[in-house]
């Protein structure tokens, strides 16, 4: 896998992360889970923050308070994953996954989680448990999670057929448009390439790996007005990335 693929996954991973712990069981609400749950989304909202020792106070306030609360689990399970306590993390994440398996945003996070250590197998099924809830609202993400992960292990044609389950629930998702056409131009199928490039344009804001990506496919069908239009919205945009040096230094030229 190249450099610029690695570096959009995690990327890819972290802002994904800190927008799912939400949701998870249902229980008799006494006093303490209450206050619990306060902790629990002050806590996340410092992890958002990057506040982490305030985060970190909070949400052990809330497992004192709630040791059952799967929320809590899985948003503390998130905190030790930026600070590399990969133990704790593991331990909160199966915490939130056995006490609700049906808490999908947990499976897909522990997912996230399992895929950055590369135990892609046991990623891949807990990401295959979060899609399998049928209200989970974030099927989409969660097979395009899957795809990145399966693109990471080296497996295209499995990242290929997440990809393309992910697209049929949602067209517009940029991660799954932009990997396609990484798909379809490392299998010199340019036009398609060219076809979803063109897709991730019309619903994502460009980012340096997709100008790359778009660049390397105009160049391979020869559109030269297309490849320099491109060009200038890197050197526009993104002057300092490593994207725009090696189109600097002619490397897209393959």
């Amino acid at each position: 896998m190249n450099t610029a693929l690695k570096s959009t996954l995690i990327v890819f991973i972290l802002s994904g992360l800190l927008g799912c712990a939400g949701g998870g069981q249902q229980r008799p609400v006494s006093q303490d889970a209450r206050a619990a749950d306060i902790n629990m989304r002050l806590g996340l909202s410092y992890l958002q923050r990057g506040e982490y020792e305030v985060a970190l106070e909070k949400l052990e306030k809330a497992l004192q308070q709630d040791p059952g609360l799967t929320t809590a689990h899985n948003t503390i399970a998130l905190l030790y994953q930026q600070l590399g306590q990969n133990e704790k993390a593991e331990h909160h994440f199966r915490q939130a996954v056995n006490r609700t398996p049906q808490y999908s945003e947990a499976q897909n996070n522990y997912g996230v989680y399992l895929c950055q250590q590369e135990r892609y197998q046991e990623a891949e099924q807990r990401f295959m448990a979060a899609i399998e809830n049928p209200l989970y609202q974030m099927a989409a993400q969660a097979y395009e999670n899957a795809g990145v992960c399966a693109l990471r292990s080296g497996d295209a044609d499995k990242a290929e057929r997440y990809f393309r389950q992910a697209l049929q629930i949602d067209p517009e998702l940029p991660q799954a448009l932009i990997r396609m056409a990484d798909i379809s131009y490392d299998r010199q199928e340019y036009l398609q390439a060219r076809a979803y490039v063109q897709r991730f344009q019309a619903a994502a804001a460009w980012t340096p790996q997709s100008l790359l990506t778009a660049i390397k496919t105009e160049n391979k069908l020869n559109d030269q007005d297309a490849v320099a239009s491109y060009k200038l919205v890197m050197r526009a945009r993104f002057p300092d990335s490593d994207e725009a040096q090696q189109v600097n230094r002619g490397f897209y030229r393959e």
